[in-house]
């Protein structure tokens, strides 16, 4: 797989919000094989990923983890029990439940497509984002309006150099999918985020940023309350879940 290459082919691709919190999660799957990845599934999402992979004859095979969060984890566990799929996250992860611990630069494949590990600490230490033909999927590294708020486990020096020297060396058409909608956004593109986000296109934005995640950073962020408090809510009824499913050639920028 070339650093920027463009597949072709009818992806089975799938994304998921839930209504409160806007977390995003992710289904791959390869049309020919039916091998299928999830990315960051949420307890909500559980039972209509299930029934969409029924419904698809889709085979899971790996549930990938961008950080470590327990309510990942208990989605994770669950999918894990009725498929067998094996459970992804870096390699610094040291939580029982992980069954594959990837490094920087790792490939996973999953029948006749792959993905490929990008680590990208910073907002955590096992941050990392996988990477798809021309998407990149970032997490909460990287959101459709710039970078996510830092918590606790933060280091910002080590953000901003994620961003900027990897996810930003990317082409300007290359595809963000992050973890989490931010302004009613769940999707962007390098080339918007070099023009729009002054922090990351200009020699001051370093500083800037730096101060602005000093003032910022809270004792606990209402990102984690929210994820915390979605541990144990398996099975929503599919009410309760937005998707939104883009095509493969949709548009950079919307």
């Amino acid at each position: 797989m070339s650093k920027y290459s463009t597949g072709t082919g009818d992806m089975i691709f799938r994304q998921l919000c839930t209504p409160k919190g806007g977390h995003l999660s992710y289904l791959l799957g390869d049309p020919v094989t039916r091998e299928t990845v999830i990315i960051d599934p949420m307890p909500t999402h559980v039972d209509t990923l299930e029934a969409f992979m029924i419904e698809r004859g889709l085979d899971l095979r790996y549930i990938l983890q961008t950080h470590h969060e327990p309510v990942h984890i208990a989605a994770a566990t669950v999918l894990k029990e009725h498929s067998g799929a094996r459970i992804v996250a870096h390699e610094s992860v040291t939580d029982e439940h992980i069954d594959l611990r990837m490094r920087h630069g790792d490939v996973l494949y999953f029948g006749e497509e792959s993905l490929r590990v990008l680590h990208t600490p910073g907002l955590s230490p096992c941050a990392v984002t996988y990477w798809w033909e021309d998407r990149l999927f970032t997490g909460m590294t990287l959101l459709a309006t710039g970078a996510a708020p830092c918590t606790s486990q933060s280091d910002p020096q080590t953000l901003y150099h994620s961003i900027t020297q990897s996810l930003l060396s990317f082409p300007g058409e290359t595809l963000i999918y992050p973890g989490l909608e931010s302004k009613g956004r769940r999707l962007t593109s390098i080339e918007e985020l070099r023009r729009k986000d002054n922090w990351f296109n200009n020699q001051r934005g370093k500083g800037a940023f730096l101060r602005s995640c000093a003032l910022l950073l809270p004792e606990k962020s209402s990102v984690e309350v929210t994820r915390k408090s979605d541990v144990n809510k398996i099975g929503a009824q599919e009410e309760d879940v937005h998707h939104y499913m883009p095509g493969r050639n949709i548009p950079a920028s919307l």
